[in-house]
Protein backbone atom coordinates (compact mmCIF):
# COMPACT_ATOMS: atom_id res chain seq x y z
CA UNK A 1 0.00 0.00 0.00
CA UNK A 2 2.90 2.60 0.71
CA UNK A 3 4.26 1.68 -3.09
CA UNK A 4 1.07 2.69 -4.37
CA UNK A 5 0.99 6.38 -2.26
CA UNK A 6 4.52 6.68 -3.64
CA UNK A 7 3.39 6.19 -7.17
CA UNK A 8 0.61 9.08 -7.41
CA UNK A 9 1.99 12.38 -8.63
CA UNK A 10 1.68 15.19 -5.34
CA UNK A 11 -1.44 17.20 -4.59
CA UNK A 12 -2.51 19.93 -6.86
CA UNK A 13 -1.68 23.17 -5.34
CA UNK A 14 -2.86 26.18 -7.09
CA UNK A 15 0.37 28.48 -7.72
CA UNK A 16 0.21 31.71 -9.35
CA UNK A 17 -0.94 32.22 -12.76
CA UNK A 18 1.18 32.14 -15.84
CA UNK A 19 2.22 35.41 -17.12
CA UNK A 20 -0.19 37.54 -19.60
CA UNK A 21 1.63 37.38 -22.60
CA UNK A 22 2.28 40.66 -24.60
CA UNK A 23 4.14 41.38 -27.68
CA UNK A 24 7.44 43.40 -28.03
CA UNK A 25 5.81 46.63 -29.33
CA UNK A 26 8.55 49.44 -30.55
CA UNK A 27 7.09 52.68 -28.75
CA UNK A 28 7.12 55.09 -31.86
CA UNK A 29 4.28 57.13 -30.17
CA UNK A 30 6.82 60.30 -30.00
CA UNK A 31 8.17 60.05 -33.16
CA UNK A 32 4.70 60.01 -34.45
CA UNK A 33 3.99 62.81 -37.61
CA UNK A 34 1.55 65.83 -36.98
CA UNK A 35 1.80 66.32 -40.36
CA UNK A 36 -1.92 67.06 -41.51
CA UNK A 37 -3.30 65.04 -43.80
CA UNK A 38 -6.41 63.52 -44.95
CA UNK A 39 -6.70 59.65 -43.99
CA UNK A 40 -7.03 57.52 -47.23
CA UNK A 41 -6.10 60.09 -49.49
CA UNK A 42 -3.63 58.89 -51.18
CA UNK A 43 -4.58 55.20 -49.87
CA UNK A 44 -2.11 53.52 -48.30
CA UNK A 45 0.18 50.97 -50.26
CA UNK A 46 -0.50 48.48 -48.35
CA UNK A 47 -4.40 48.61 -49.94
CA UNK A 48 -2.56 46.96 -53.26
CA UNK A 49 0.12 45.21 -52.05
CA UNK A 50 -0.17 41.82 -52.33
CA UNK A 51 -0.64 39.91 -49.57
CA UNK A 52 2.80 37.53 -48.79
CA UNK A 53 2.34 33.76 -49.55
CA UNK A 54 0.79 31.39 -46.44
CA UNK A 55 0.21 33.37 -44.08
CA UNK A 56 -0.29 31.11 -40.68
CA UNK A 57 -3.53 31.46 -39.07
CA UNK A 58 -3.88 32.61 -35.79
CA UNK A 59 -0.49 32.66 -35.55
CA UNK A 60 -0.49 35.12 -32.02
CA UNK A 61 -2.77 35.78 -29.28
CA UNK A 62 -4.81 38.82 -29.65
CA UNK A 63 -3.45 42.16 -28.34
CA UNK A 64 -4.38 45.38 -27.48
CA UNK A 65 -3.71 48.59 -28.10
CA UNK A 66 -4.73 51.84 -25.73
CA UNK A 67 -6.28 55.19 -26.72
CA UNK A 68 -3.49 57.55 -25.89
CA UNK A 69 -5.79 60.22 -23.84
CA UNK A 70 -9.43 59.94 -22.61
CA UNK A 71 -11.08 60.74 -26.14
CA UNK A 72 -10.43 59.15 -29.64
CA UNK A 73 -9.36 62.14 -30.72
CA UNK A 74 -6.23 62.17 -28.86
CA UNK A 75 -5.35 59.11 -31.11
CA UNK A 76 -4.00 55.86 -30.00
CA UNK A 77 -0.46 54.95 -28.82
CA UNK A 78 2.15 54.16 -32.38
CA UNK A 79 3.17 50.72 -30.72
CA UNK A 80 4.45 48.64 -33.54
CA UNK A 81 4.48 44.33 -32.13
CA UNK A 82 7.92 44.03 -33.88
CA UNK A 83 8.23 40.52 -35.44
CA UNK A 84 4.47 40.08 -35.65
CA UNK A 85 2.53 42.18 -38.10
CA UNK A 86 5.74 41.95 -41.05
CA UNK A 87 4.32 38.10 -41.48
CA UNK A 88 1.49 39.43 -42.12
CA UNK A 89 2.53 42.18 -44.80
CA UNK A 90 2.06 45.09 -42.97
CA UNK A 91 5.14 46.97 -42.17
CA UNK A 92 5.91 49.21 -39.93
CA UNK A 93 5.26 52.69 -41.53
CA UNK A 94 1.37 50.96 -42.70
CA UNK A 95 0.72 50.25 -39.28
CA UNK A 96 1.97 53.90 -37.74
CA UNK A 97 -0.20 55.14 -40.34
CA UNK A 98 -2.82 53.09 -39.91
CA UNK A 99 -2.74 54.91 -36.16
CA UNK A 100 -2.35 58.02 -36.47
CA UNK A 101 -4.98 58.47 -39.42
CA UNK A 102 -7.42 57.38 -36.63
CA UNK A 103 -6.89 60.28 -34.50
CA UNK A 104 -7.09 62.24 -37.77
CA UNK A 105 -10.07 61.23 -38.41
CA UNK A 106 -11.70 61.66 -35.13
CA UNK A 107 -9.97 64.93 -34.62
CA UNK A 108 -11.52 65.62 -38.22
CA UNK A 109 -15.41 65.05 -36.66
CA UNK A 110 -15.49 67.93 -34.42
CA UNK A 111 -14.66 70.15 -37.77
CA UNK A 112 -17.47 68.93 -39.71
CA UNK A 113 -15.57 66.60 -42.14
CA UNK A 114 -15.11 62.93 -42.53
CA UNK A 115 -12.03 60.59 -43.40
CA UNK A 116 -14.14 57.81 -45.06
CA UNK A 117 -16.42 60.17 -47.31
CA UNK A 118 -15.28 64.00 -48.28
CA UNK A 119 -17.98 66.40 -46.92
CA UNK A 120 -19.22 68.74 -49.84
CA UNK A 121 -20.05 71.92 -48.49
CA UNK A 122 -23.80 72.00 -49.66
CA UNK A 123 -25.00 74.17 -52.27
CA UNK A 124 -28.62 75.94 -52.65
CA UNK A 125 -30.57 74.05 -54.83
CA UNK A 126 -33.75 75.03 -56.73
CA UNK A 127 -36.44 73.42 -55.71
CA UNK A 128 -40.26 73.23 -57.04
CA UNK A 129 -43.04 72.39 -54.90
CA UNK A 130 -46.14 71.10 -54.91
CA UNK A 131 -47.83 74.80 -56.04
CA UNK A 132 -45.34 75.32 -59.14
CA UNK A 133 -43.66 77.84 -56.84
CA UNK A 134 -39.79 77.71 -57.15
CA UNK A 135 -37.89 77.57 -53.52
CA UNK A 136 -33.94 77.87 -52.82
CA UNK A 137 -32.83 74.66 -51.03
CA UNK A 138 -29.63 72.73 -49.79
CA UNK A 139 -28.51 69.48 -50.43
CA UNK A 140 -29.38 67.39 -47.08
CA UNK A 141 -26.26 66.21 -46.02
CA UNK A 142 -27.68 63.51 -43.31
CA UNK A 143 -24.64 60.73 -44.29
CA UNK A 144 -22.39 63.34 -42.27
CA UNK A 145 -24.35 62.95 -38.47
CA UNK A 146 -21.01 60.65 -37.39
CA UNK A 147 -19.53 60.62 -33.92
CA UNK A 148 -16.02 60.16 -33.40
CA UNK A 149 -16.27 56.75 -32.89
CA UNK A 150 -18.74 56.18 -35.59
CA UNK A 151 -15.88 57.76 -37.71
CA UNK A 152 -13.15 55.86 -36.35
CA UNK A 153 -15.29 52.33 -36.01
CA UNK A 154 -15.91 53.19 -40.25
CA UNK A 155 -12.18 53.68 -40.98
CA UNK A 156 -10.85 50.28 -38.89
CA UNK A 157 -13.64 48.74 -41.26
CA UNK A 158 -12.15 50.04 -44.29
CA UNK A 159 -8.62 48.97 -43.02
CA UNK A 160 -10.09 45.61 -42.23
CA UNK A 161 -11.52 45.18 -45.74
CA UNK A 162 -8.84 46.93 -47.56
CA UNK A 163 -5.48 45.66 -45.85
CA UNK A 164 -5.65 43.18 -42.92
CA UNK A 165 -8.62 40.74 -43.39
CA UNK A 166 -6.58 39.21 -46.71
CA UNK A 167 -3.58 39.08 -44.64
CA UNK A 168 -5.36 37.24 -41.80
CA UNK A 169 -5.73 40.30 -39.56
CA UNK A 170 -8.55 41.94 -37.66
CA UNK A 171 -8.68 45.45 -35.60
CA UNK A 172 -11.38 46.23 -33.87
CA UNK A 173 -12.68 49.11 -31.46
CA UNK A 174 -13.44 48.42 -27.87
CA UNK A 175 -14.60 50.34 -25.72
CA UNK A 176 -14.75 49.97 -22.14
CA UNK A 177 -16.29 51.92 -19.32
CA UNK A 178 -13.64 53.88 -17.56
CA UNK A 179 -13.67 56.01 -14.27
CA UNK A 180 -16.37 58.72 -13.80
CA UNK A 181 -18.56 56.31 -16.37
CA UNK A 182 -15.87 57.71 -19.22
CA UNK A 183 -15.27 55.48 -22.22
CA UNK A 184 -12.39 54.25 -22.23
CA UNK A 185 -11.23 52.83 -25.85
CA UNK A 186 -8.06 50.33 -27.06
CA UNK A 187 -7.62 48.18 -30.33
CA UNK A 188 -8.14 44.56 -30.02
CA UNK A 189 -6.09 43.27 -33.02
CA UNK A 190 -6.37 39.51 -33.91
CA UNK A 191 -4.77 36.90 -35.55
CA UNK A 192 -7.73 35.26 -38.27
Amino acid sequence: MSTEREDLPPPYTPTTAPPIWEPHFIDLTQHSSLVLRKPLDPPPDCFSTPSPPRVKSNDFPPFRIPCAGNNLADGFRILYPSGLLEKHGIQQADWTRFLEDLGISARLVGQGLSAVGSRVPTTPLPIRSIFGTRATGAVYDSQFTRSPRDEVQTLITVWNQSAFERRKLRVTLQVKGGVDNRAVYELLVESL
